[in-house]
């Protein structure tokens, strides 16, 4: 009971510490992400390669301010029956679903690269790819499996956009962990920024994902994930024209087996085989908080690693 009370006291100081630093950039308008309900974790192994899909279905899509006057000309159906309000210019269209497939290697023990596939259905438009992504990630101080304490990673990416009426993107920021006992917390912030001919704001945008994750059983954990994005820090806006979602998410991690590390030793001599696969799934309901949100999306990752 000791043990847990620590480790609740440890999450709330993080926790804390994370509320203020999204507290403080939550004034400000937001777009849907390059990456939609990803958390990066910060630790990088040279020669692993990982497979990872991730997809959202969004229910409940917000109507927009016309709905009664500019429906009839601009609006279209929402699938509860409603209709989308008229959009703006300069107003990116919320997402019915989304679906990412990424590819990482680790080049060295702590730098890494990776490419993604993004693809998705606006209200305005049919499904397709949206970007295609290339991202460099550096790992600046490592956690042992199994072990409390503090990760630190850096990553860099640039997003092509491949409809023509948006901008490429460039994204950067710290990945933060911090380990207690059954504990993790995991934090993402990004800086943003649009590059080419369709660049529609004026400065840099914040992005932000958080994860805390309770290992309840071997194999499973339970947590609470958190994320939002602004689209233009040099111009505010409401709370509820941003976009911020929380909500559960489970966790099932069927290779992750520390106990059965370093229970066998090969001999110098004997030629190792195929490297071990490693599962990790996991499913979870986001809730909009405010206005300009999606009632609730269905979330889903799984990843393979070798």
């Amino acid at each position: 009971m000791r043990n847990f009370l620590l480790t609740t006291s440890a999450l709330a100081r993080v926790a804390a510490l994370t509320g203020f630093a999204i507290g403080g950039m939550a004034f400000v308008g937001a777009k849907p992400a390059l990456a939609e309900f990803e958390i990066q974790e910060p630790s990088v192994e040279k020669g692993e390669v990982e497979t990872e899909y991730r997809g959202a279905v969004h229910f409940g899509i917000k109507k927009g301010e016309d709905d009664d006057n500019g429906a009839a000309e601009n609006g279209d159906d929402d699938d509860d029956g409603g209709v989308i309000g008229a959009l703006d210019d300069d107003e990116e269209a919320p997402l019915r679903q989304s679906h990412d497939f990424e590819i990482e290697y680790g080049i060295t023990e702590r730098f890494k690269l990776s490419a993604t596939l993004g693809t998705d259905e606006p209200i305005t438009d049919a499904y397709g790819v949206s970007s295609v992504e290339i991202e460099a990630q550096y790992e600046l101080m490592e956690r042992e499996d199994g072990e409390d304490g503090w990760a630190l990673a850096f990553a860099a990416g640039y997003g092509f956009a491949t409809r023509s009426d948006e901008a490429d993107e460039i994204e950067f920021g710290p990945i933060i962990e911090y380990a207690t006992g059954p504990l993790i917390l995991t934090i993402n912030t990004y800086l943003s920024g649009q590059v080419g001919d369709n660049v529609e704001a004026d400065g840099l945008g914040f992005q932000y994902g958080w994860r805390a994750e309770y290992e309840v059983a071997e194999h499973w954990g339970v947590g609470v994930e958190m994320f939002g994005e602004v689209e233009d820090l040099a111009h505010s806006g409401p709370w509820n024209e941003q976009e911020h979602s929380i909500g559960p998410t489970v966790f099932w991690k069927p290779g992750d087996d520390d106990g059965d590390e370093g229970e066998l030793e090969l001999d110098d001599d004997v030629v190792a085989g195929p490297p071990e696969m490693e599962l990790s799934f996991n499913v979870g309901v986001q809730f909009g908080l405010t206005d300009n949100t999606s009632d609730s999306a269905l979330k889903f990752q799984g990843s393979l690693e070798f």
